[in-house]
């Protein structure tokens, strides 16, 4: 997402949570309260859509290594140099141009993780559902899923990354690595090579081929809540300058780093305005 909407996002969530006077409760109860079996719950609850992201932190690993020796080629023999190369491999001609350059097995663009939408899909109900105890606390989570998934679906539709779980999967990280690294929005540019890292990545699962519309659809919109929720409970805090707050926020993100990218949260970092994965 941009910044500027990210930024507006994050207003708008900090504004919801006051609604009501109970609201400071209701998002610790939602976030606060890491251990509650409501995030597996819902998480485990999408077939092979979830099934898939076992592998999650494997094959974004392998795409990231070739992201950044594909990046290292190009500094060292330009961008045209390593494309000529590429399609040197591709075409599978014995006499590269040059043959110093090694690249990798170009990537074929699947979109595993792409689905058709279903309009009876409840994702708002579906979250309150599992993750709120109180009709309040079900009211404010739906709240804040149906807040963030209206600025989410229109940044990804100006991308062209509509409808496809690489876009719910970048958008989670973000609001996962600032909440846990208390730290600035990465790079537009990164944010563009993330995605295309975590689509590479749903490509290297062919299960995800076989999965439903409506589990994609229902895990994508799972990751936007998700994100929405961390969002709402890191910035409630960091407005607030709470640091007991800004300490369950970075422990909630962490368990949720744990769950949705199969990794221990302190191997996602931000380095050189870039997002890693250790």
């Amino acid at each position: 997402m941009k910044r500027k909407s990210y930024k507006k996002l994050a207003a708008l969530i900090f504004a919801l949570t006051f609604l009501s006077a109970t609201a400071n409760a209701q998002i610790q109860a939602a976030g606060g309260g890491y251990y509650r079996a409501g995030y597996p719950t819902v998480y485990g609850s999408f077939g092979q859509a979830s099934i898939a992201q076992s592998r999650m932190y494997d094959t974004v690993k392998s795409q990231t290594r070739r992201t950044t020796e594909r990046e290292a080629s190009i500094q060292k023999w330009g961008l045209a140099a390593v494309e000529k190369a590429e399609r040197d491999a591709a075409s599978g001609s014995s006499r590269p141009s040059n043959p110093k350059i090694v690249v990798s097995t170009p990537h074929v663009v699947r979109n595993y993780g792409a689905f058709r939408p279903d309009a009876s899909v409840d994702s708002g109900k579906a979250l309150s559902d599992a993750l709120g105890e109180t009709p309040e606390e079900k009211a404010l989570i739906k709240q804040i899923y149906e807040s963030t998934k209206v600025v989410y679906d229109e940044e990804v539709a100006t991308r062209g990354w509509k409808n496809n779980m690489a876009a719910g999967l970048t958008f989670f990280t973000l609001a996962a690595v600032t909440a846990y690294r208390d730290a600035e929005m990465p790079s537009e540019d990164a944010i563009r090579a993330y995605y295309k890292v975590m689509n590479a990545a749903l490509d290297e699962m062919p299960e995800l081929a076989a999965a439903a519309n409506k589990d994609k659809q229902g895990f994508n919109n799972m990751l936007v809540g998700f994100g929405g929720l961390l969002l709402a409970s890191y910035t409630e805090a960091k407005q607030n300058n709470d640091a007991k707050a800004l300490a369950t926020s970075k422990k909630f993100a962490g368990m949720l780093i744990e769950l949705v990218l199969k990794t221990d949260p302190e191997n996602l970092r931000i380095e050189n305005g870039q997002i890693v994965m250790k």
